[in-house]
């Protein structure tokens, strides 16, 4: 084990120690105990972890690099195309963005050429880690009841999600809300899409023929064609 005591500039003496009990039932509940320390580095007065040492644990965690306040949150105004977005390790963003038309990458096998399509109304939810994309049928707002459809792309799972493939996502704790929802957008139009995954066609008809002859083309996007999903923008808020 490498000794790491040199690089500490401040001298740290042990001031709480937490001891955490775990029931020994199928489904185990949990207990956590506090100790303080004696002027020896001994522990002493065993207590539950009261409200307000949880409170300090919490403050304490949050002030660290790696739970920077800085990941999610917005340098201006709060960008109109936001739906939601929760912070913390584990936050997440939802958006949505207006049909749009957009250059578009395939692979050779595919016979798609690659050049500008048109785009639905997309709703987007992102993590660090990943994307889920759905598609939309009008350029409005979002609400909790209005109905998601499948994205009619290639590379995309039937649940919403996007297999980035070779993509290099550099996404780090420190990334601000504009520049997160801009760069998840980057990275899905600018990977070069290749297959269906699932086996189905995630539109009505042949995805391939769609694709074909929407190159060029002045027409928006025929949402007619799309499938409806079956989950909500309510379950992905949850």
């Amino acid at each position: 084990m490498k000794n790491i005591t040199t690089d500490f500039t401040n001298m740290h003496h042990p001031y709480k120690g937490l001891v955490v009990y775990r029931s020994v039932e199928e489904a185990p509940d949990y207990y956590v105990e506090a100790y303080d320390f004696n002027d020896a580095g001994k522990m002493v007065n065993p207590h539950p972890l009261s409200l307000q040492e949880s409170r300090q644990l919490a403050a304490t965690l949050q002030t660290s690099s790696e739970l920077s306040d800085s990941y999610l949150q917005c340098r201006e105004l709060m960008p109109a195309k936001l739906l939601y977005t929760r912070q913390g390790t584990n936050g997440f963003a939802i958006w949505y963005t207006p049909a749009i038309t957009h250059f578009l990458a395939f692979t050779p096998d595919l016979k798609i050429p690659d050049g500008e399509y048109p785009v639905p109304p997309m709703l987007w939810k992102a993590s660090r880690t990943g994307v889920t994309v759905f598609a939309l049928t009008k350029n409005e707002t979002p609400t909790l009841k209005t109905t998601l459809f499948k994205a009619p792309f290639f590379n995309v799972h039937d649940d919403g999600n996007v297999c980035m493939g070779t993509v290099d996502i550099d996404i780090d704790p420190h990334t601000h809300l504009e520049a997160f929802m801009s760069k998840w957008e980057e990275y899905f139009f600018n990977s070069r899409f290749s297959h269906v995954l699932g086996g189905k066609s995630p539109v009505k008809g042949n995805i391939i023929q769609l694709w074909q002859s929407l190159k060029d083309s002045r027409r928006k996007f025929p949402v007619s064609c799309l499938l409806k999903h079956s989950l909500t923008l309510k379950k992905l808020i949850a």
